[in-house]
């Protein structure tokens, strides 16, 4: 039998989802309620971006609950999405803020990794509004951001702890729309030089969907041991810290004449 693929997103993606073969999670709870003699087509369910975990969880074991009904949908791409681990080496507590999956080394090229893009609408970018049909380029601008920090910290320092990202430039360029179906995010290593004391690393980090460019990063960072950094930022945020008063003296001094 030959199913019909539906995309199912997050429910703050609903515009995204009028008119289109495309369920939002809550409209795919709903589904699973339905008995067979309505859906008379077996349905496969895609995932795209915005389901979060969490509610994806609770209509799998909906549909499991309910299997009297005999509804026709194979849900085996949210079930995998559900069990599988997202990336856990980008810096982030909360993992609905992690934006993307493992990272994998490509066989042709030992400098470059690809990884899925995986967004939760509970992300703490989307925690306002959506606009449109499209993602939001923050959100891209941030998967970008993990991707290199996450592959660093675990192809180049092997996950070693103590480790402290500074962002020297990054330059971001917006090719095309992408929509939350699934995407992949490729990082590229173009130059290293690595020390005892610090790395410093120029890359390029590129988010594309069904092979169109999107997004394109290059970027500029260079990472040190914590300790390092700890005492210079130290120094830094003291003489911050000392200019800002002494600039709220003048300005009070100045009104107080006036």
């Amino acid at each position: 039998m030959n199913s019909k693929k539906l995309v199912v997103v997050g429910d703050k993606f609903n515009e995204f989802a009028n008119g289109k073969d495309v369920l939002t999670i809550s409209q795919l709870e709903l589904m699973t309620q339905i008995p067979a003699n309505i859906i008379d087509k077996e349905h496969e369910i895609i995932v795209g971006q915005g389901v979060r975990k969490d509610f994806a969880a609770k209509v799998i074991s909906n549909q499991s609950r309910n299997s009297i009904h005999g509804n026709k949908l194979k849900m085996c791409s949210l079930e995998k999405m559900v069990s599988d681990k997202k990336n856990a080496h980008c810096h982030k507590r909360l993992e609905q803020n992690v934006l993307i999956g493992p990272a994998e080394q490509t066989e042709h090229n030992n400098n470059l990794y690809a990884m899925p893009l995986l967004i939760d609408e509970r992300c703490e970018l989307m925690a306002d509004h959506q606009t449109g049909q499209h993602i939001q380029g923050m959100l891209l601008v941030e998967a970008s951001r993990q991707a290199f920090i996450s592959v660093t910290e675990e192809f180049i320092y092997k996950q070693e702890t103590g480790r402290y990202y500074v962002i020297n430039s990054m330059a971001i360029t917006f090719a095309s729309f992408l929509f939350p179906l699934p995407a992949m995010v490729h990082f590229e290593f173009l130059e290293k030089d690595i020390n005892d004391r610090r790395g410093r690393f120029k890359a390029q980090v590129r988010v594309t969907q069904h092979q169109t460019l999107c997004t394109t990063m290059d970027v500029l960072f260079t990472v040190y041991l914590s300790g390092l950094i700890s005492e210079k930022e130290k120094s830094l945020a003291d003489a911050a810290m000392k200019a800002a008063i002494l600039e709220q003296q003048v300005t009070a001094h100045g009104v107080t004449h006036a």
